[in-house]
């Protein structure tokens, strides 16, 4: 006797659920191994469908299963590697009150630096080629994703303030993008006496950083001592803007 509609519905659902989890867990063997694979062997590699399936431990047929075509898996697999990336700097971009501005900016941009420098050929991979986006690149849309969490910690206390920075957002994908055209060239660099290490590279971008802020705040008449952190920051501006309305 089969079981009443409403039971027989709910069981199709959740084996589709189901199913769908059991997918969502391949694509994630499939993906690790790949970028486990472009680790060892590099961004221009050759890699085959048959290593993948083997290092993921799955027949070759259930990697085609997964993904439309080679261009989808590559593009799934850029994607992924830039979600870690992203993932690990978008923790960083907060604004502590204990701490200076150019520190928040320094250990950003350590991170950048640190996690670009031990995954080399993942952050190149990363950068070449399309991502899942019809017309933008994996590295376009890491960037995006920067930018506006960067956009988003600044002017939210900005607009507390009554500050208007509007303007200026387009500076937060100026600076991602400086931050990421300075460590591709530095990855690009041949190890030796030439090639800066990590803290000089990152001293040198935490810097600008500090100096494209500062600059564009003077021009609007905000002048901000670099030791300062900022909670300090914070009192001062509340109480300008406090005695300027009385």
């Amino acid at each position: 006797m089969k079981p009443p509609a409403h039971m027989r519905t709910h069981r199709r659902r959740s084996g589709g659920h189901r199913w769908d989890e059991h997918n969502s867990t391949r694509q994630a063997q499939i993906l690790e191994a790949a970028v486990a694979l472009i680790e060892e062997l590099g961004p221009t590699a050759e890699v085959s469908i048959q290593q993948i399936a083997e290092r993921a431990g799955l027949a070759r047929s259930v990697v085609y299963r997964q993904f439309d075509n080679r261009e989808d898996l590559d593009a799934r697999v850029r994607e992924y590697i830039m979600d870690h990336y992203v993932s690990e700097v978008e923790s960083l971009l907060v604004l502590d009150p204990a701490k200076t501005g150019e520190e928040i900016f320094y250990e950003v941009i350590c991170r950048v630096v640190s996690w670009a420098t031990a995954h080399p050929h993942l952050y190149q991979f990363a950068q070449n080629g399309p991502g899942r986006s019809s017309g933008e690149t994996s590295l376009t849309i890491g960037r995006h994703r920067v930018a506006e969490t960067l956009w988003q910690q600044f002017s939210s206390w900005t607009g507390m303030l009554a500050i208007d920075v509007e303007p200026y957002r387009p500076l937060a994908y100026g600076l991602v993008g400086l931050v990421e055209g300075i460590v591709t060239q530095y990855l690009s660099t041949p190890a030796g006496p030439e090639r800066p290490d990590q803290e000089t590279i990152a001293r040198m971008l935490t810097a600008s950083a500090w100096h494209l802020f500062a600059g564009h705040a003077a021009d609007l008449g905000y002048h901000f001592d670099r030791s300062a952190t900022i909670a300090e920051v914070l009192a001062k501006l509340f109480a300008d803007a406090a005695a300027q309305k009385d």
